[in-house]
Protein backbone atom coordinates (compact mmCIF):
# COMPACT_ATOMS: atom_id res chain seq x y z
CA UNK A 1 0.00 0.00 0.00
CA UNK A 2 1.67 3.37 -1.17
CA UNK A 3 -0.70 5.36 1.06
CA UNK A 4 -3.83 5.28 3.35
CA UNK A 5 -5.82 6.68 6.14
CA UNK A 6 -6.06 4.59 9.22
CA UNK A 7 -9.64 4.81 11.17
CA UNK A 8 -9.88 4.69 14.70
CA UNK A 9 -12.86 3.07 15.96
CA UNK A 10 -11.76 3.27 19.66
CA UNK A 11 -11.04 6.87 19.57
CA UNK A 12 -14.39 7.19 17.79
CA UNK A 13 -15.54 5.57 20.78
CA UNK A 14 -13.90 7.80 22.91
CA UNK A 15 -15.43 10.60 21.37
CA UNK A 16 -19.04 9.79 21.77
CA UNK A 17 -17.91 9.29 25.44
CA UNK A 18 -17.30 12.93 25.85
CA UNK A 19 -20.51 14.46 24.18
CA UNK A 20 -22.37 11.58 26.71
CA UNK A 21 -20.91 14.15 28.99
CA UNK A 22 -23.86 16.35 27.49
CA UNK A 23 -26.50 14.42 26.67
CA UNK A 24 -27.38 11.09 26.69
CA UNK A 25 -27.16 8.79 24.13
CA UNK A 26 -31.04 8.47 22.47
CA UNK A 27 -30.19 12.41 22.32
CA UNK A 28 -27.17 12.26 20.12
CA UNK A 29 -28.16 12.46 15.51
CA UNK A 30 -24.52 11.39 14.79
CA UNK A 31 -23.69 13.50 10.77
CA UNK A 32 -22.39 10.75 8.86
CA UNK A 33 -23.12 12.54 5.59
CA UNK A 34 -20.36 13.07 2.84
CA UNK A 35 -19.39 9.53 3.39
CA UNK A 36 -18.52 10.33 6.81
CA UNK A 37 -16.78 13.00 6.91
CA UNK A 38 -14.25 10.41 4.24
CA UNK A 39 -14.18 7.90 7.38
CA UNK A 40 -15.87 5.94 5.77
CA UNK A 41 -19.99 5.93 5.97
CA UNK A 42 -20.98 1.97 6.16
CA UNK A 43 -18.41 1.42 8.62
CA UNK A 44 -18.44 4.41 10.94
CA UNK A 45 -22.40 3.56 11.01
CA UNK A 46 -21.70 0.03 11.96
CA UNK A 47 -19.38 1.15 14.96
CA UNK A 48 -21.92 3.81 16.27
CA UNK A 49 -24.53 1.22 16.47
CA UNK A 50 -22.04 -0.88 18.15
CA UNK A 51 -22.15 1.74 20.83
CA UNK A 52 -25.39 2.33 21.23
CA UNK A 53 -26.42 4.96 18.63
CA UNK A 54 -29.54 5.22 16.87
CA UNK A 55 -30.31 8.08 14.87
CA UNK A 56 -28.22 9.37 11.76
CA UNK A 57 -28.41 12.37 9.81
CA UNK A 58 -27.27 12.16 5.93
CA UNK A 59 -27.16 14.70 3.16
CA UNK A 60 -28.88 12.91 0.31
CA UNK A 61 -31.22 10.24 -0.63
CA UNK A 62 -28.34 7.81 -1.89
CA UNK A 63 -26.84 8.30 1.52
CA UNK A 64 -29.60 7.77 3.39
CA UNK A 65 -31.25 4.80 1.19
CA UNK A 66 -27.58 3.24 1.62
CA UNK A 67 -27.65 3.16 5.55
CA UNK A 68 -31.33 1.61 5.67
CA UNK A 69 -30.61 -1.07 3.35
CA UNK A 70 -27.91 -2.59 5.91
CA UNK A 71 -30.02 -0.88 9.16
CA UNK A 72 -33.85 -0.68 9.06
CA UNK A 73 -34.03 -0.26 12.48
CA UNK A 74 -31.97 3.26 12.75
CA UNK A 75 -33.45 6.72 12.61
CA UNK A 76 -32.06 8.82 9.21
CA UNK A 77 -32.78 11.92 8.97
CA UNK A 78 -31.93 13.39 5.39
CA UNK A 79 -30.45 17.33 5.85
CA UNK A 80 -30.20 18.07 1.75
CA UNK A 81 -33.08 18.55 -0.14
CA UNK A 82 -34.94 15.82 -1.65
CA UNK A 83 -35.98 15.97 -4.96
CA UNK A 84 -39.89 15.46 -5.50
CA UNK A 85 -39.68 12.36 -7.20
CA UNK A 86 -37.75 10.77 -4.35
CA UNK A 87 -40.18 11.85 -2.35
CA UNK A 88 -42.39 8.81 -2.23
CA UNK A 89 -39.45 6.53 -2.23
CA UNK A 90 -37.71 8.01 0.96
CA UNK A 91 -40.80 7.89 2.87
CA UNK A 92 -41.53 4.07 1.98
CA UNK A 93 -38.39 3.43 2.78
CA UNK A 94 -39.44 5.21 7.01
CA UNK A 95 -36.66 7.31 6.04
CA UNK A 96 -37.12 11.11 7.48
CA UNK A 97 -36.52 14.05 5.23
CA UNK A 98 -37.40 18.14 5.34
CA UNK A 99 -39.45 20.32 3.84
CA UNK A 100 -38.43 23.86 3.32
CA UNK A 101 -40.96 25.94 1.09
CA UNK A 102 -44.76 25.87 0.66
CA UNK A 103 -44.50 23.83 -2.94
CA UNK A 104 -43.05 20.88 -1.49
CA UNK A 105 -45.86 20.69 0.93
CA UNK A 106 -48.66 21.48 -1.85
CA UNK A 107 -47.00 18.48 -3.85
CA UNK A 108 -47.03 15.71 -0.75
CA UNK A 109 -50.71 16.91 -0.30
CA UNK A 110 -51.45 16.09 -3.91
CA UNK A 111 -49.77 13.10 -4.53
CA UNK A 112 -50.67 11.78 -0.85
CA UNK A 113 -54.39 12.08 -2.23
CA UNK A 114 -53.73 10.74 -4.98
CA UNK A 115 -51.86 7.64 -3.28
CA UNK A 116 -54.13 7.83 -0.19
CA UNK A 117 -50.78 8.02 1.78
CA UNK A 118 -49.64 10.22 4.81
CA UNK A 119 -46.26 11.07 4.92
CA UNK A 120 -43.99 11.94 7.86
CA UNK A 121 -41.58 14.73 7.52
CA UNK A 122 -39.75 17.01 9.46
CA UNK A 123 -40.36 21.10 8.67
CA UNK A 124 -36.82 23.24 8.47
CA UNK A 125 -36.97 26.76 9.48
CA UNK A 126 -34.30 29.16 8.47
CA UNK A 127 -33.31 31.22 11.88
CA UNK A 128 -30.20 32.65 10.65
CA UNK A 129 -28.00 30.55 8.18
CA UNK A 130 -29.69 31.53 4.93
CA UNK A 131 -29.60 28.99 3.29
CA UNK A 132 -32.84 26.85 2.85
CA UNK A 133 -35.93 26.91 5.29
CA UNK A 134 -39.37 28.84 5.79
CA UNK A 135 -38.89 32.30 7.29
CA UNK A 136 -40.39 34.32 10.25
CA UNK A 137 -42.49 36.02 8.03
CA UNK A 138 -43.70 32.54 6.62
CA UNK A 139 -44.49 30.84 10.25
CA UNK A 140 -48.47 31.93 10.48
CA UNK A 141 -49.00 30.83 7.02
CA UNK A 142 -47.36 27.77 7.93
CA UNK A 143 -49.07 26.94 11.00
CA UNK A 144 -52.68 27.25 8.90
CA UNK A 145 -51.86 25.12 6.02
CA UNK A 146 -50.21 22.50 8.01
CA UNK A 147 -53.26 22.49 10.55
CA UNK A 148 -55.95 22.04 7.10
CA UNK A 149 -53.50 19.03 5.22
CA UNK A 150 -54.28 15.33 5.78
CA UNK A 151 -51.46 13.90 3.98
CA UNK A 152 -48.68 15.70 5.40
CA UNK A 153 -48.02 14.11 9.14
CA UNK A 154 -45.06 16.95 10.32
CA UNK A 155 -43.28 14.89 13.48
CA UNK A 156 -40.86 17.89 13.85
CA UNK A 157 -38.94 20.97 13.38
CA UNK A 158 -35.55 21.92 13.18
CA UNK A 159 -33.03 24.62 11.94
CA UNK A 160 -28.91 24.97 11.64
CA UNK A 161 -26.68 27.59 13.67
CA UNK A 162 -24.08 29.13 11.80
CA UNK A 163 -21.91 30.41 13.81
CA UNK A 164 -21.68 28.61 17.15
CA UNK A 165 -17.68 28.68 17.12
CA UNK A 166 -17.00 32.18 16.75
CA UNK A 167 -20.46 34.54 17.26
CA UNK A 168 -22.12 33.71 20.80
CA UNK A 169 -24.55 37.08 20.39
CA UNK A 170 -25.54 35.95 16.93
CA UNK A 171 -26.29 32.16 18.24
CA UNK A 172 -28.22 33.97 21.08
CA UNK A 173 -30.24 35.37 18.36
CA UNK A 174 -30.84 32.21 16.49
CA UNK A 175 -31.78 30.12 19.76
CA UNK A 176 -34.29 32.79 20.55
CA UNK A 177 -35.60 33.21 16.72
CA UNK A 178 -35.81 29.23 16.97
CA UNK A 179 -38.21 28.87 19.97
CA UNK A 180 -40.58 32.12 18.58
CA UNK A 181 -40.65 30.79 15.02
CA UNK A 182 -41.37 26.64 16.70
CA UNK A 183 -44.45 27.90 19.13
CA UNK A 184 -46.13 29.78 16.02
CA UNK A 185 -45.76 26.67 14.00
CA UNK A 186 -46.49 24.27 15.97
CA UNK A 187 -49.50 25.41 18.09
CA UNK A 188 -52.65 23.10 18.01
CA UNK A 189 -50.44 20.51 16.22
CA UNK A 190 -50.39 17.57 18.27
CA UNK A 191 -47.82 15.68 15.86
CA UNK A 192 -45.47 17.75 16.43
CA UNK A 193 -43.01 16.09 18.90
CA UNK A 194 -39.10 16.31 18.29
CA UNK A 195 -36.96 19.98 17.91
CA UNK A 196 -33.37 20.10 17.21
CA UNK A 197 -30.98 23.17 16.42
CA UNK A 198 -27.53 22.19 18.00
CA UNK A 199 -24.67 21.81 15.79
CA UNK A 200 -21.75 20.09 17.44
CA UNK A 201 -19.96 23.61 18.50
CA UNK A 202 -23.84 24.28 19.93
CA UNK A 203 -23.71 21.23 21.85
CA UNK A 204 -20.66 22.12 22.96
CA UNK A 205 -20.96 25.97 23.90
CA UNK A 206 -25.05 26.16 24.54
CA UNK A 207 -25.97 23.60 26.54
CA UNK A 208 -28.63 25.31 28.24
CA UNK A 209 -30.82 25.73 25.50
CA UNK A 210 -30.29 22.11 24.18
CA UNK A 211 -33.73 20.09 23.02
CA UNK A 212 -34.56 16.92 21.54
CA UNK A 213 -31.79 16.31 19.39
CA UNK A 214 -28.07 17.11 18.78
CA UNK A 215 -26.77 16.61 15.37
CA UNK A 216 -23.16 16.29 16.01
CA UNK A 217 -20.24 15.85 13.34
CA UNK A 218 -16.85 17.27 13.47
CA UNK A 219 -15.98 17.08 17.27
CA UNK A 220 -17.93 13.00 16.56
CA UNK A 221 -14.65 13.06 13.80
CA UNK A 222 -11.92 14.68 16.53
CA UNK A 223 -11.12 17.36 13.61
CA UNK A 224 -11.04 20.04 16.27
CA UNK A 225 -8.30 21.37 18.85
CA UNK A 226 -8.36 20.87 22.60
CA UNK A 227 -7.97 24.84 22.81
CA UNK A 228 -11.80 25.56 21.05
CA UNK A 229 -13.32 22.48 22.89
CA UNK A 230 -12.27 22.41 26.57
CA UNK A 231 -12.98 21.29 29.06
CA UNK A 232 -14.08 18.31 26.31
CA UNK A 233 -11.32 16.14 25.03
CA UNK A 234 -11.62 15.02 21.16
CA UNK A 235 -9.19 12.58 19.32
CA UNK A 236 -8.69 12.46 15.97
CA UNK A 237 -10.46 9.33 14.15
CA UNK A 238 -8.38 9.90 10.93
CA UNK A 239 -4.78 9.67 10.44
CA UNK A 240 -3.45 9.73 6.95
CA UNK A 241 -0.17 8.11 6.26
CA UNK A 242 2.06 7.29 2.87
CA UNK A 243 5.58 5.52 2.43
CA UNK A 244 8.87 6.82 1.27
CA UNK A 245 9.68 5.41 -2.53
CA UNK A 246 12.58 7.18 -3.17
CA UNK A 247 15.96 9.03 -1.20
CA UNK A 248 18.63 11.00 -2.63
CA UNK A 249 21.37 13.38 -1.53
CA UNK A 250 22.00 15.97 -4.38
CA UNK A 251 25.33 15.85 -5.83
CA UNK A 252 24.45 19.76 -7.01
CA UNK A 253 22.24 22.57 -6.21
CA UNK A 254 19.13 21.44 -8.51
CA UNK A 255 15.58 22.45 -9.05
CA UNK A 256 12.72 20.18 -7.30
CA UNK A 257 9.81 19.37 -8.80
CA UNK A 258 7.31 20.99 -11.33
CA UNK A 259 7.27 25.07 -12.08
CA UNK A 260 10.92 25.64 -10.27
CA UNK A 261 9.44 27.12 -7.36
CA UNK A 262 11.82 25.16 -4.93
CA UNK A 263 15.74 24.84 -5.22
CA UNK A 264 17.46 21.85 -3.19
CA UNK A 265 20.81 22.19 -2.31
CA UNK A 266 23.93 19.95 -2.44
CA UNK A 267 24.62 17.50 0.26
CA UNK A 268 21.05 17.75 1.50
CA UNK A 269 18.68 14.82 1.05
CA UNK A 270 15.31 14.45 -0.02
CA UNK A 271 12.76 11.51 -0.03
CA UNK A 272 9.57 11.20 -2.28
CA UNK A 273 6.54 9.95 -0.98
CA UNK A 274 3.97 7.73 -2.91
CA UNK A 275 0.85 10.67 -1.83
CA UNK A 276 -0.19 13.48 -3.84
CA UNK A 277 -3.36 15.75 -4.69
CA UNK A 278 -4.79 13.26 -6.64
CA UNK A 279 -5.10 11.60 -3.17
CA UNK A 280 -6.04 14.34 -1.22
CA UNK A 281 -3.06 16.40 -0.24
CA UNK A 282 -4.16 19.73 -1.07
CA UNK A 283 -1.44 21.59 -3.37
CA UNK A 284 -1.92 24.36 -1.04
CA UNK A 285 0.96 22.67 1.13
CA UNK A 286 3.26 23.10 -1.74
CA UNK A 287 6.86 24.94 0.08
CA UNK A 288 5.00 25.19 3.32
CA UNK A 289 3.17 21.79 4.66
CA UNK A 290 5.21 19.44 6.81
CA UNK A 291 5.25 15.51 7.33
CA UNK A 292 5.78 13.57 10.76
CA UNK A 293 8.74 11.09 10.51
CA UNK A 294 10.87 9.87 13.28
CA UNK A 295 9.94 12.14 15.35
CA UNK A 296 10.45 15.77 13.13
CA UNK A 297 8.70 17.57 11.25
CA UNK A 298 9.68 17.65 7.64
CA UNK A 299 9.46 20.06 5.35
CA UNK A 300 7.18 18.93 2.11
CA UNK A 301 9.60 21.32 -0.53
CA UNK A 302 8.46 22.06 -4.44
CA UNK A 303 5.02 21.40 -5.65
CA UNK A 304 2.76 18.30 -4.50
CA UNK A 305 2.37 16.44 -7.20
CA UNK A 306 -0.62 14.43 -8.97
CA UNK A 307 0.50 11.19 -7.14
CA UNK A 308 4.13 12.13 -5.53
CA UNK A 309 5.57 14.99 -3.44
CA UNK A 310 9.00 15.28 -1.73
CA UNK A 311 10.15 15.88 1.79
CA UNK A 312 13.35 17.66 2.89
CA UNK A 313 15.30 15.52 5.49
CA UNK A 314 16.80 16.66 8.36
CA UNK A 315 20.59 15.93 8.92
CA UNK A 316 19.63 13.66 11.94
CA UNK A 317 17.85 11.64 9.68
CA UNK A 318 19.69 11.50 6.47
CA UNK A 319 21.46 8.16 7.02
CA UNK A 320 18.73 6.71 8.77
CA UNK A 321 15.77 6.70 6.38
CA UNK A 322 14.81 4.07 3.90
CA UNK A 323 12.60 3.28 1.14
CA UNK A 324 9.35 1.70 2.74
CA UNK A 325 9.19 3.95 5.80
CA UNK A 326 6.37 5.56 6.90
CA UNK A 327 5.24 9.23 7.43
CA UNK A 328 2.14 10.97 8.73
CA UNK A 329 0.77 13.89 7.09
CA UNK A 330 -2.19 14.41 9.86
CA UNK A 331 -2.78 12.56 13.12
CA UNK A 332 -1.71 11.62 16.40
CA UNK A 333 1.26 14.00 15.70
CA UNK A 334 0.01 16.57 13.41
CA UNK A 335 -3.17 17.87 13.53
CA UNK A 336 -5.56 17.87 10.96
CA UNK A 337 -6.71 21.54 11.56
CA UNK A 338 -3.24 22.58 11.72
CA UNK A 339 -3.07 21.41 8.04
CA UNK A 340 -6.29 23.19 7.31
CA UNK A 341 -4.69 26.44 9.06
CA UNK A 342 -1.77 26.04 6.14
CA UNK A 343 -4.41 25.58 3.53
CA UNK A 344 -6.82 28.78 4.54
CA UNK A 345 -9.38 26.07 4.95
CA UNK A 346 -10.87 23.80 7.72
CA UNK A 347 -10.39 20.75 9.34
CA UNK A 348 -14.24 19.18 7.47
CA UNK A 349 -12.64 19.88 4.27
CA UNK A 350 -9.36 18.05 4.63
CA UNK A 351 -10.98 15.18 5.50
CA UNK A 352 -13.65 15.27 2.89
CA UNK A 353 -10.99 15.67 0.31
CA UNK A 354 -9.19 12.61 1.01
CA UNK A 355 -9.88 10.70 -2.16
CA UNK A 356 -11.70 7.29 -2.29
CA UNK A 357 -8.42 5.64 -4.12
CA UNK A 358 -6.59 6.20 -0.42
CA UNK A 359 -7.54 2.91 1.17
CA UNK A 360 -9.63 3.09 4.61
CA UNK A 361 -8.06 0.73 7.36
CA UNK A 362 -10.27 0.40 10.42
CA UNK A 363 -8.56 -0.28 14.02
CA UNK A 364 -9.33 -0.53 17.77
CA UNK A 365 -6.35 0.33 19.72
Amino acid sequence: MRCWAEININNLYSNIDEIKKIVTKDKIIAVIKADAYGHGMLEICNALIKKGIKNFAVATSDEALKIKELHDDIMVLILGPVENEYMDLIADKNIYFMVTDFEEIEYLEKTGKEKGKTTDVFIKIDTGMGRVGFQESETEKLNEILKNASHINPIGIFSHFSSSDSDKDYTKLQESKFKAMCEKISSGISSIKYRHLHNSFGTLKFQDSIEDFVRVGIILYGGVTDEETAPYKFKPVMSLFAKISYIKTLKEDSFISYGNTYKGKAGKTYATVSIGYADGVRRDLSNKGYVFYKGYKCEIVGRVCMDQLIILLPEELKNEAKKGDVVEFFGENISVVEVADLCNTISYEILCGISQRVPRIYVEK
